[in-house]
């Protein structure tokens, strides 16, 4: 900084706001460290010396035994999974599926003019168009139907030709 900034600064004092906000990170850091230091005694207290080993110096099947040994510690943690799941019966399995939307998968049969002459009903014809097809197509309540740009190409009784 220049002199004159630092003899501003010096006139104006010290910040105290700065100097609580540097202490109560130190005491949060210090609290931290005090945290990890716990753990990791407990955590050695804990395992075994066979564990503490790092893994590049454990022969393929010590290697093994560990994973089992960790295995079996955490599925200790965890209730089984059959406590954890709900069982149902098979009627309460056909009432949670009634209730579920049902899939059902659609393939492009062509463009909408040629569904609307094989289907001739729209609804049915909704439900023949592609992902892709439905958001190009716009069906208003008076049985019309309309492309991206607002042309008119089924006025619900028959296909209307661009011009």
């Amino acid at each position: 900084m220049n002199k004159a900034a630092l003899n501003v600064l010096r006139r104006i004092g010290p910040d105290t706001n700065v100097d609580n906000q540097r202490e109560q990170m130190l005491k949060r850091e210090v609290e931290e460290t005090q945290v990890k230091k716990r753990d990791q005694s407990t955590d050695d207290e804990s395992n075994s010396t066979f564990e503490a080993i790092p893994d590049e110096l454990l022969t393929e099947s010590e290697k093994r035994h560990s994973n089992y040994r960790r295995q079996q510690a955490q599925g200790g943690r965890f209730p089984p999974a059959a406590e954890r799941l709900p069982i149902m019966t098979k009627e309460q399995r056909e009432a949670h599926n009634k209730n579920r939307p049902k899939w059902q998968q659609t393939e492009f049969e062509g463009p909408i003019e040629k569904l609307i002459e094989k289907y001739k009903d729209l609804e049915e014809v909704k439900r023949h168009l592609t992902l892709g097809q439905a958001m190009k197509y716009e069906f208003t309540a008076d049985g019309s139907v309309l492309d991206q740009k607002g042309n008119v190409i089924f006025d619900g009784e028959k296909l209307v030709k661009p011009s």
